[in-house]
């Protein structure tokens, strides 16, 4: 796996440098078949900056110099065992060997390359100079996409295959769109694409088998989290040589269908850990809005004993000849009331004012704080008389368990709300 710190490389941040780095991979120790970097440069406009990074893979360990090395390796520039990459330069074209497939040397070349944008294309296929620079002029326009170079998009031309080819080929797509949800795309299996770098670096790549795009379709689809897909453009486009077509062997069978199962594993384990982190967030977030909640129900509840204070004490300045126990009982009433309408509209945001659920709810909340009333006289006279417990920490004790209590019942019976939420 390469991470994404290997990735970022040293590239250009400027939003405005339009840099790409160029990797061609062939299985070729010499030079590719199909795509030659000096025609390839020819086809660019001169005032993008442009590196060509050719990968060798699926070359053995053992690889003597000489044959076909570049006269330009120094002794310390051969392979070197710890990385597993020979490196040399020539005409101005980076080149390593590495003993590995596919997406492990795209990720190589990725590594190695430094410019802000990356195009891929496998040099052993006979795609025309003129599309990568086409999918280069796209990715300019377009950063936040993935450009491809399609086979089967509307208006391509690709040699003719054989019936077993092309039911194989039908197959596999139908396999990726189907088993691995890849949607929109008409080639998820194309072996030319273009990205930019810090789209790139958001994906982990596990270097395994030879459908690294399918593997960045599929995780970067992934790490979208359910949102529409990561924006695609197909380029059709016209095979210069029409009766060249890649070796299809059992090898070959063997590793797509590898890939796949690692990627559907991949999908499924993705999910499961999603899944656990939406509910983490899910307990996260009942747990702060029952904090939340209790917090407001107490905050009004002290707001009410100010106003039984201030309503009895007006009453009874105010009011010639009132009975102080009258004031005292009119100034829990409205206390109650105004507890009962900040508790609805602020700690529970209940905003049905209709005469009928109003009263109701107005009936329980009354019957509720009364049934707290008693459980607080109760716990007092059982801590004071039965435990001998100084008053002042009784009271302290059992405010709290009768508040809690209260707070409780009023969030099941009166608002209709679950407890844990």
């Amino acid at each position: 796996m390469l991470n994404s710190e290997k990735i970022a490389g040293s590239y250009d941040e400027n939003p405005k440098s339009n840099s790409v780095s160029i990797i061609l991979t062939t299985q070729n120790h010499k030079v590719p078949d199909c795509l030659d970097p000096a025609r390839i440069k020819n086809t660019l406009p001169k005032d993008i900056r442009c590196e060509i990074l050719v990968v060798h893979y699926n070359q053995v360990d053992d690889v003597e110099p000489g044959r076909g090395e570049p006269s330009e390796i120094a002794p310390n520039e051969r392979k070197n065992e710890k990385t597993q990459y020979q490196l040399a330069n020539k005409n101005n074209t980076q080149h390593a060997w590495i003993n590995s497939k596919l997406t492990s040397a795209v990720m190589k070349g990725v590594e190695l390359s430094n410019e802000r944008y990356i195009l891929v294309a496998d040099a052993d296929y006979p795609y025309p100079e003129e599309l990568l620079s086409q999918m280069i002029n796209e990715l300019f326009k377009s950063p936040d996409y993935l450009i491809i170079a399609s086979r089967y998009a509307r208006g391509s031309s690709v040699q003719n295959l054989s019936l077993g080819r092309t039911v194989i080929s039908k197959g596999a797509r139908a396999l990726a769109r189907h088993g691995l949800n890849v949607q929109g795309v008409q080639d998820p299996l194309s072996g030319c694409f273009a990205i930019s770098r810090r789209i790139l670096k958001t994906v982990k790549i596990e270097g395994q088998g030879d459908e690294i795009l399918l593997e960045l379709l599929v995780k970067l689809n992934r790490n979208k989290k359910g949102a529409d897909n990561i924006p695609v453009k197909e380029i059709p486009f016209e095979q210069k040589n029409k009766s060249a077509a890649k070796k299809l062997d059992t090898d070959r069978v063997m590793s797509y269908s590898k890939a796949v199962w690692h990627l559907y594993l991949y999908g499924r384990n993705s999910d499961r850990l999603q899944g656990e982190i939406d509910r983490r967030e899910q307990k996260d977030h009942k747990s702060v809005l029952f904090l939340s909640k209790a917090g407001r129900f107490f905050t009004v509840g002290a707001s009410g004993l100010v106003v039984n204070y201030l309503v009895s004490l007006l009453l009874s300045n105010l009011i010639p000849n009132i009975w102080y126990i009258h004031a005292t009982f009119v100034g829990i009433i409205v206390s109650i009331s105004s507890n009962f309408v900040l508790n609805k509209i602020w700690t529970f945001e209940d905003w049905n004012f209709s005469l009928k659920h109003f009263i109701r709810q107005y009936g329980l909340f009354l019957l509720l704080c009364s049934f707290g009333a008693g459980l607080q006289l109760f716990l007092v006279s059982v801590f004071v008389g039965y435990y001998h417990i100084q008053y002042s920490i009784s009271l302290i004790t059992a405010v709290g368990i009768a508040s809690i209590g209260n707070f409780l019942l009023n969030k099941k019976i009166t608002f209709g709300e679950k407890i844990w939420e």
